[in-house]
């Protein structure tokens, strides 16, 4: 998704001479014109990057301003077409890389075009914002390996596509190292007819997890268009994709609007691959006018305008006043990206051209040194969080069937469902602590409900938070947070480092604050009640 073009790129996909073995089967001459296709791919790439920022700043001006999103359905679409056609790229550039280099390098190159960029942005905002006064939230070791392990916190909100990138990368090169390159073309059919075969099987919840635990990355909707890449190269030597194949893609792009984002990412995946292909083939865009020579250099940038946009959208919030016009919020978000981009763009490039020579320089046994410790860091990371993803899946459904005990007009209002609890048994202990301690209105769109519970008499039991409105479970959350502020409380001195406090959101729209209901709700399916205050102004 992330890798830029290279100027030898016709090298790339082209048949490698005679003293360098290939393992890619046929070879695909003529798939491109020597030059022409990087243009064109990177104006691609730069489009790709732009459906996501205009979908990013619709998202946060709401979210963080109450700005209207007049063309939610469409914006939001945006996001998910610009995800598929860098993963679409992507496919279509490894498979032709795979096969190029050798697995260690492979994997080396990739990893280095990810992660010095990423910890660096992060670095650098996580900086800015603490000179601001600003939180930045989400840094932690799962965070920052990028490794698929479900769905938590990150710093910058669109990790989710590094680690399916980065779990790509990891399965082409145990592919290539297993000897199976030449064999990438049925192995790439192969995952694309499971993945259609899964995806009608998978519950609805699995299929919307981003990033999804290790378990599930095989068969997650979002990985079509990336398949369909790889099989590119090969659909493209036997002539079955041209330029006018573009015009296929367009009916799927308008289906995409009538399903949900789930079956979009399927449906506008397979469009990414025709829009590549056709991309590919077409003739070389013209490069000598200034406005095509800007488009492509924002081609170059994209991974860091990718990577630096949320951060900007949120800094460009604060600094707005707050009583200026979603449009205008927009335009200085859309800039200050942009503004990022062309500073940082540049210096990105440079640094990871520099780093690929040295990665080349490394003997084999550093090279292999260097990528082992990787596979185990990444490995290792992405199965701690599956595991744990996996734990908190069983527990969310446990507690599901207990609320579903009670009667569903129980949950209407606290004394009902107080009255409900008790009838049939199910109260937790009375020496339980545990509080809603505020219910602050973050923007138009979300309140955030800040809370902790935790039972002395038994400090390992397994809490979470339901939250209702109007009688309808909105959200079910486990405690994720320290709450060292209570530890020289009575009933909290066998605490130890246990989480036990809450900050979970809520959508405002779904309720007003007088008809919350919370509850918690342990492993066993015993429930209390906590009583909600009025929101703070």
């Amino acid at each position: 998704m992330l890798d830029r073009p290279r100027r030898d790129f016709a090298a790339a996909i082209a048949p490698a001479p005679p003293a360098v073995p290939m393992q890619a089967g046929p070879a695909v001459t003529g798939i491109a014109r020597p030059g022409g296709e990087i243009a064109n791919l990177q104006i691609l790439r730069a489009f790709a990057a732009c459906l996501v920022l205009v979908h990013h700043v619709a998202v946060y001006g709401q979210a963080l301003r109450g700005a209207g999103r007049p063309f939610a359905a469409l914006d939001h679409l945006m996001g998910v077409w610009g995800v598929a056609i860098f993963f679409a790229l992507s496919g279509f550039l490894m498979a032709r890389l795979v096969t190029r280099d050798a697995p260690l390098v492979f994997l080396a190159h990739r990893v280095g075009r990810i992660f010095p960029t990423y910890l660096a942005v992060v670095s650098l905002f996580a900086g800015v914002f603490a000179a601001f006064g600003l939180p930045f939230g989400g840094v932690s070791v799962l965070a920052l390996s990028l490794a698929p392990g479900g769905v938590r916190g990150s710093p910058l909100n669109v990790e989710w596509t590094l680690a399916l990138e980065l779990s790509f990368y990891v399965g082409l090169f145990l592919l290539a190292a297993a000897g199976w390159a030449r064999r990438l073309v049925p192995v790439a059919a192969c995952w694309l007819v499971l993945l259609a075969v899964a995806f009608p099987l998978l519950p609805p919840d699995s299929r919307s997890l981003m990033p999804p635990p290790l378990y599930l990355v095989p068969v997650t909707a979002a990985c079509a268009p990336f398949a369909g890449g790889l099989l590119l190269p090969r659909l493209i030597a036997a002539g079955w994709v041209r330029p006018a194949t573009a015009l296929l893609a367009l009916p799927l792009v308008v289906l995409c609007a009538f399903v949900d984002t789930a079956a979009a990412r399927w449906i506008g995946g397979v469009a990414a691959i025709l829009i590549v292909g056709a991309a590919v083939t077409a003739p070389a865009l013209p490069r000598d006018r200034p406005a095509a020579r800007a488009v492509i250099a924002l081609g170059d940038w994209s991974y860091v305008l990718y990577l630096a946009h949320p951060p900007v959208l949120m800094l460009a919030s604060w600094a707005c006043p707050t009583d200026w016009p979603g449009a205008a919020y927009a335009g200085i978000a859309v800039a200050g990206a942009l503004l990022v981009a062309a500073l940082l763009g540049p210096l990105d490039v440079a640094v990871y051209r520099r780093l690929r020579r040295r990665i080349d320089a490394l003997t084999p046994a550093a090279l292999k040194r260097a990528v082992a410790t990787f596979l185990v860091v990444f490995l290792g990371c992405a199965l701690w969080g599956s595991v744990e993803t996996a734990r908190d899946a069983l527990a969310e459904s446990r507690a599901r069937t207990a609320i579903g005990v009670l009667p569903a007009g129980a949950w209407t209002a606290p004394r009902q469902a107080e009255l409900a609890i008790t009838e049939r048994g199910l109260a937790l202990p009375s020496a339980l602590r545990g509080a809603v301690e505020s219910v602050e209105r973050l923007s138009q769109t979300e309140f955030l409900i800040t809370a902790y519970a935790f039972d002395p008499g038994r400090p390992s039991r397994g809490l979470q938070l339901a939250l209702f409105c109007g009688g309808r479970l909105v959200a079910l959350d486990k405690p994720r947070r320290l709450r060292r502020d209570l530890a020289a409380q009575p009933g909290f001195e066998g605490m130890g480092t246990r989480r036990i406090g809450f900050r979970t959101r809520i959508p405002a729209k779904a309720c007003g604050p007088e008809t919350i209901v919370a509850a918690l709700v342990d492993e066993g399916g015993l429930m209390a009640v906590l009583p909600v205050p009025q929101p703070a102004r």
